[in-house]
């Protein structure tokens, strides 16, 4: 996917980053979902990011023609970044904060819903891992089946129907589509988790 390989920050020069790609994906998708400007401080207490970071990540995302500026508005996406955005948004359909159930390991769960990806999906410990290292308790990955009232996890463990009903109510899903569901002891680090996790699918998707 062309977007992991814009939000990849092995490629930037210079000393290294304090933020990294689930950062950047998170920023991003803000800039997507908003219709107004977005501006640097509000930006970093989102991502719970200090004012250095944050610069360096807007420094990043305009190189990058995401991005531009709105005279002391902040920043918006770009005619580049709508186009990014347009693409991103077929594959990553909605992002949904989930009550604590018994397919979560923590107390904050956020539900990121992937289109059509089940076939990048092995065991989901990849997932999980990628989860980890972006500060999060873990992750749950759920594929929908043939059946529109059943979800599997990539151990063929089937989730209990009063669950399912829950994400089905919480989630238009198609068959093939998983959902990843990021946990972790604060809001955010279960919304990066969620992410980082998506970028190890979006990865595949690239390759």
């Amino acid at each position: 996917m062309e977007i992991t390989k814009l939000l990849n920050t092995d490629v930037r020069q210079g000393p290294p980053t304090q933020f990294h790609p689930w950062h950047l994906l998170a920023a991003f998708y803000t800039f997507c979902q908003s219709p107004s400007p977005i501006g640097r401080y509000q930006l970093g207490s989102d991502l719970e990011l200090g004012g250095g970071s944050i610069r360096s990540l807007i420094r990043f995302l305009r190189e990058r023609e995401l991005i531009e500026p709105v005279h002391r508005q902040g920043h918006q996406l770009s005619p580049e970044g709508k186009r990014h955005c347009d693409k991103l948004n077929q594959i990553l359909i909605k992002l949904m904060e989930l009550p604590q159930s018994s397919y979560t390991v923590d107390a904050f769960n956020l539900g990121c819903h992937l289109h059509h990806m089940a076939h990048h999906i092995t065991n989901g410990v990849e997932q999980r891992d990628a989860a980890i290292q972006a500060g999060a308790t873990g992750a749950t990955t759920l594929i929908q089946t043939s059946d529109p009232n059943q979800l599997i996890m990539p151990t063929a463990y089937e989730v209990k129907k009063q669950d399912v009903y829950q994400l089905i109510k919480a989630f238009d899903l198609h068959e093939g589509d998983i959902i990843i569901i990021g946990s972790g002891p604060t809001p955010i680090s279960a919304k990066l988790g969620a992410l980082a996790a998506a970028i190890s699918v979006f990865k595949k998707e690239a390759s």
